[in-house]
């Protein structure tokens, strides 16, 4: 029963990281600023929510909004998680940014590895180590070589700092119902419309295909990802599941190569054996010990 559990979890992460990656070529189509395509997508993953919680006469979580968790980590950490990227991107190379904001899962192993009483484990940041270092090439190999600011940085550290938060207030609750998220993605619908309107432009001439394609990212990328997330966490590895989010550069790149924006190349192998290599190492692990 554990075992179907535990695959049951792996499953849903290796969907999470499917549909996160899905997110550039769904940008790519459209022509919305970053908040407002975030206010859109999340908007849309509310309703998604509160639909399919009315099919499934689920009524719990109302009284989710009296948590002060699930306002700081669970809202903060999602909103700030997009917030602190996208700001970050409009002040450098965007390779660097994302290498950067990367760091997040190291950080996510590490704190649930304190939390679950296992304190540091050298094999999780040695996995780690590997799975960030076979990314580098990918990554850097996107880049457009522009100067980046420390402002930049700083804000892609406060990215992967608030993806932490929020996958900790995920892994430290039960199963959340779609009402629960429902209220989630509405909050943080909210929170990046504020944004949006305090920090961004709309654009004069829209179209169909970007309001649908936004909304079709809160049905994906933002919506169904962070479900399948808050799933997996609960039933699988946190160390395995973090090693996984470092596939998400990999798949979006198979992506855009599928579409023909992208060419095959050699530092996509060498990313792909790396976070290979790093699943190996983190999981060569003693019989009794048990699922993270």
């Amino acid at each position: 029963m554990a075992n179907t559990r535990t695959s049951a979890g792996l499953l849903a992460g290796l969907l999470t990281v499917t549909l996160w990656a899905s997110l550039p070529v769904l940008r790519d189509l459209i022509n919305l600023p970053p908040m407002l395509t975030a206010a859109v997508a999340m908007g849309a993953a509310a309703l998604m929510a509160q639909g399919v919680g009315q099919r499934g006469g689920s009524a719990s979580g109302t009284s989710s909004y009296r948590d002060w968790k699930f306002w700081l980590m669970g809202i903060g950490g999602l909103t700030g998680a997009l917030y602190f990227y996208f700001s970050a991107l409009g002040k450098g190379d965007p390779a660097k940014i994302t290498l950067v904001t990367y760091l997040w899962p190291l950080g996510f192993m590490l704190v649930a590895d304190v939390l679950a009483g296992r304190g540091l484990r050298v094999r999780t940041l040695l996995g780690s180590a590997v799975a960030f270092s076979g990314l580098v090439p990918l990554v850097l190999s996107n880049g457009q070589g522009e100067t980046t600011s420390t402002l930049g940085y700083v804000e892609g550290i406060a990215s992967g700092i608030s993806w932490i938060m929020f996958s900790l207030y995920l892994r430290g609750r039960a199963a959340l119902s779609w009402i629960e998220y429902k209220y989630l993605f509405a909050g943080a619908a909210v929170a990046s419309w504020g944004l949006h309107c305090l920090f961004e432009v709309t654009p004069e001439h829209t179209t169909a295909m970007d309001w649908a394609v936004a909304a079709l990212i809160g049905v994906g990328p933002y919506g169904l990802a962070f479900i399948t997330w808050g799933y997996a966490l609960l039933r699988s590895s946190s160390t395995l599941l973090g090693v996984l989010t470092y596939f998400v550069p990999i798949i979006s790149s198979l992506f855009l190569i599928l579409v023909g924006r992208a060419a095959f190349s050699v530092p996509l192998m060498i990313a792909f054996i790396g976070v290979l290599g790093s699943a190996a190492i983190t999981q060569m692990t003693s019989r009794r010990e048990e699922v993270a």
